[in-house]
């Protein structure tokens, strides 16, 4: 019976392939959402803010995965929504369970912010089966910072970076190393190796029988569209708009997309309308004469073509139907001036 139960045993830490953000401290997220961009379908910022050095500091991890792909993300401003444009570290690779340390992270050359500035740090993983998982924390990036930052940087033993610089993203990459591996134990000192900009830690170099990952490409339903779509309207404060009977898209070629009865979210000052319904595409005249009050002037010029096709089409069949009444028509005999058919004594 225990036999039985130990390959159960041993499957569970990969079906719970998730990662926690320790420090600074992380938005409020759970596990079951941690597969949703940006962080893990949090999306409410975490205040207070954790006051960030940008000389460098690092970022406290807590891995579930015993392989595992990272990149570490910035995004600046108050609430960057899916902005992660800055890579404070490209995509690595990992071996270990438990706490991890990404060191010496700091500002790449060329981003210029004052001390005080909102930003967003975003941690991507290829940890979960279905692709990638994503966890936030929101911090103010401060030119100095009085707090002694060793004890939100430690390791468990045995953690080793096996591949840096992987190309692409976490939860789209098969590995590709480089042959740098880095080995750390204990507290204090961070298990990452020397990047080009980052403060130099203990490496040891191997080539050749490093691990080797394959990693399965997950490509997004239209349902992560969708979620894009309703972040992005959210974003811009789209309302709802009662009472709408009726909506209409004049098309070039002079046709509608008509909408009956559809639900309407607008922002003015965005100049922003979403439109949900059924479409039907019809032709101008079926919408005459209740749609004459929405017709701009390129869909007036369609409408008068119409008519005057239409007016061509009876003018003629007219013609058609005045010639068949003349060729049915009796011949009737010219009358002789002085000539009278009928006098008085031929009706008598």
């Amino acid at each position: 019976m225990l036999s039985n139960a130990l390959p159960l045993l041993a499957i569970l830490p990969l079906a719970a392939a998730h990662f926690d953000i320790e420090w600074p401290t992380p938005r409020d997220s759970n596990h079951a959402q941690a597969v949703n961009f940006p962080c893990g379908g949090a999306n409410s910022v975490k205040t207070p803010r954790t006051d960030w050095p940008m000389s460098g500091a690092p970022v406290q991890l807590k891995m579930e995965h015993a392989q595992t792909n990272v990149k570490v993300l910035l995004a600046i401003g108050e609430d960057p929504g899916e902005n992660f444009n800055v890579t404070l570290r490209p995509t690595f690779s990992i071996e270990g369970l438990g706490d991890f340390c990404v060191g010496a992270l700091s500002l790449p050359s060329g981003i210029n912010v004052s001390d005080g500035t909102p930003a967003t740090i975003q941690v991507v993983t290829n940890g979960d089966p279905t692709g990638g998982l994503y966890q936030c924390a929101d911090i103010t990036l401060r030119t100095t910072v009085s707090e002694d930052l060793s004890g939100n940087c430690k390791n468990n033993t045995g953690f080793k970076v096996t591949a840096e610089n992987v190309q692409g993203n976490p939860n789209e990459t098969t590995t590709d190393h480089s042959g740098h591996t880095t080995s750390a134990s204990g507290t204090g000192a961070p298990a990452a190796t020397q990047s080009p900009g980052l403060a130099a830690h203990p490496t040891a170099i191997s080539g050749k029988g490093t691990p080797r990952r394959k990693v399965k490409k997950v490509h997004k339903s239209a349902g992560t569209d969708d979620k894009k779509l309703q972040a992005q309207l959210k974003k811009i404060n789209v309302q709802p708009i009662q009472a709408i009977e009726e909506v209409n898209m004049f098309k070039s070629d002079g046709n509608v997309i008509h909408f009956s009865a559809p639900k309407v979210h607008a922002s003015v000052p965005a100049n922003t309308f979403a439109i949900y319904g059924n479409g039907e595409d019809k032709e101008l005249t079926e919408l005459v004469p209740g749609i004459l009050n929405q017709l701009g002037p390129d869909s007036l010029a369609s409408l008068r073509k119409l008519a005057e096709s239409y007016q061509n089409m009876q003018k003629e069949k007219g013609e058609d139907g005045d010639k068949k009444d003349d060729e049915d028509d009796d011949d009737i005999p010219d009358l002789v001036a002085g000539e009278n058919f009928e006098t008085k004594q031929d009706v008598e």
